[in-house]
């Protein structure tokens, strides 16, 4: 492993494509370059800002990659290449993203909201008050181009969405969540919003630009949990709390109720309800974990269970590795084949873990391909599972000395896996469906500082100096505690997807076959298949402030379905 740094930094944040790190000091903050390794931008802060500071967040990347040069907003705030309003949509068909670029960072304390470009000096904005006069604000969140801020209220009293073109404002009252339960639609950008105005769920559908309300329809739910669109926005799936029982509907992006899937009746027993749901990144595929230790995989053609993956206590799979964490007497980590059948360790109740943000049944799906799967189960907290979604499956399972504590799959080098566990020891677990054995690695930290943490940066074409020599994609990593960060990447053999030789001694695993044998006690099961107040915007200066009221509903959606009377006809 490389390493570069270490920079000192109390917080730091990535851009969503890698290409740039955030890093907070006590009067300042820096951009750093992740290619160069150099500063890009320093901006000096008002002295008590940076203690205050509770929310950082990147604007999305816009047609790929933002680049060091790139045009961005204009003195006025607006772009040079668009300088009138942009056309207000009443529909959900695709829409036109303008082509500029830019890279904004968004610092938030409990009242005031701070923006500012990366490349354009001149443009900064402020959002003083942002809380609206009813609270602190709990969170703030980029639009889906990064022309408009969510500012959520306290109290779930209101959220309010700031154009940083025009300074405009709108409120949306009561949403349910500040945090999840909302999301922009792909490539259109309308907001789908979870609200609960009564004692009823909402969901209201939201014009990009605009916010002009399109659409709302009430949930036949009693405890809304979330919402998630689909990859290709013509979904949106809906669960309920798991003391509501088990429901998830399916909605298409018009709001019809397309599907409600209750779970299956084993025995006369229903399950003991949703803990997570997601979607497969090529969203053929909707996954359901319960309080049942199965993930449920939706086919998202009827949304009918196509397959279970059941977490059992007891493990015996034939040719699939069984991969247990050694620790030796001077500390060295290793991982060993274990023997089968065997029994990951448990716990009775996880609810000390669940409370400490390990609540997640399904955490992640793999690549962009979508071909596999990583799971934890709350009672067995140290251990992983990946699942082959192609051939239905288990593939590997990991089983580590301390509780998981995230699973991030790289977002473009397919079938790597980082696993982080909750001991602050600088430790990173690495698994690739191309390596012979997992691989550990210590981050050289002196000490670790508060909380460890190591995620990976999303890959870019770059001209990285370590990686100059490199043929191909290398998964690069940052890595930090409470004090500092460091950047770093595996080297991977030149030309191929493999690591250099390890120092551990390989290992001869498995049989050539092991990915096509399905063990009677696999622990997968196919499914048989069914037929306003008080804030102030400043953008670089003076800027009108005009609030506008969403009560009333214009337009049309588009409907999922639009083409189906050639696709349903003749009986099929």
């Amino acid at each position: 492993m490389d390493i570069s740094g270490p920079y000192h930094s109390l917080k730091n944040v990535p851009s969503p494509n890698g290409a740039l790190v955030f890093s907070l000091s006590a009067s300042r903050f820096d951009i750093r370059s992740v290619s160069k390794l150099d500063i890009v931008r320093t901006i000096p802060l008002d002295a008590q800002f940076p203690s205050r500071v509770s929310l950082i967040r990147w604007s999305p990347t816009r047609h790929g990659v933002a680049r060091e040069g790139a045009p961005g907003p204009s003195l006025n705030g607006t772009n040079q290449s668009d300088q009138k309003d942009p056309q207000e949509s009443g529909s959900l068909e695709d829409s036109h993203v303008s082509p500029d670029s830019h890279s904004r960072i968004l610092l938030a304390d409990d009242r005031t909201v701070r923006i500012w470009d990366v490349f354009d000096e001149q443009w900064s904005a402020t959002i003083d008050g942002a809380g609206g006069g009813v609270g602190k604000v709990v969170n703030v969140e980029f639009s889906h181009d990064g022309d408009e801020v969510l500012v959520f209220s306290e109290f779930g009293v209101k959220v309010t969405a700031w154009s940083l073109k025009s300074s405009r404002s709108v409120e949306i009252r009561d949403p349910k969540f500040s945090k999840r339960g909302f999301g922009y639609r792909p490539r259109t950008g309308h907001l789908a919003l979870l609200t609960r105005p009564t004692a009823h769920d909402v969901i209201t559908l939201h014009a990009p630009t605009s916010y002009k309300l399109l659409e709302s329809y009430t949930l036949p739910t009693i405890d809304a949990q979330g919402l998630k669109w689909s990859p290709d926005g013509r979904w949106i799936a809906v669960w309920d709390a798991a003391s509501s029982g088990y429901k998830v509907l399916v909605y298409t992006a018009d709001g019809h109720l397309y599907r409600t899937y209750s779970g299956e009746r084993e025995g006369g027993i229903m399950g003991l309800g949703i803990k997570s749901v997601d979607w497969s990144p090529r969203g053929d595929y909707l996954a359901v974990g319960d309080h049942d230790n199965r993930v449920t995989l939706l086919s998202s053609i009827t949304f009918a269970p196509t397959a279970f993956l059941d977490h059992t206590t007891t493990i015996k799979i034939p040719h699939i590795p069984i991969w247990q964490e050694q620790v030796s007497g001077s500390g060295e980590r290793s991982y060993m084949i274990a023997k089968q059948p065997m029994c990951p360790p448990s716990i009775s109740s996880p609810t000390a873990l669940s409370n400490s943000q390990l609540d997640f049944s399904v955490e992640v799906f793999a690549n962009a391909d979508g071909k596999l799967l990583a799971t934890r189960n709350d009672h067995m907290p140290t251990t992983v599972w990946i699942w082959s979604l192609e051939l239905m499956g288990p593939y590997a399972v990991l089983v580590h000395h301390s509780a998981v504590k995230s699973l991030l799959w790289h977002p473009t080098i397919p079938e790597l896996l980082m696993i982080v566990c909750v001991q602050d020891e600088g430790i990173v677990y690495l698994w690739s469906a191309e390596w012979t054995e997992p691989r550990i690695f210590t981050v050289p930290l002196e000490k670790v500082v508060g909380k460890f943490e190591a995620r990976w940066l999303g890959q870019s074409e770059s001209d990285d100096p370590l990686q100059s020599k490199a043929k191909g994609p290398q998964p690069t990593m940052i890595f930090s505690d409470s004090s500092r960060y460091l950047l770093g990447y595996i080297r991977l053999a030149e030309g191929a997807n493999a690591p250099e030789a390890s120092p551990i001694a390989s290992q001869e695993v498995l049989a050539s076959s092991r990915y096509h044998h399905q063990d009677t006690e696999s622990p997968i099961v196919f499914a048989r298949r069914e037929g306003e107040n008080g804030a102030f915007f400043a953008l670089n200066s003076s800027a009108e402030n005009t609030s506008q009221s969403l009560n009333s509903a214009q337009g049309g959606v588009d409907d999922t379905f639009q083409h189906r009377h050639r696709h349903f006809t003749g009986g099929t």
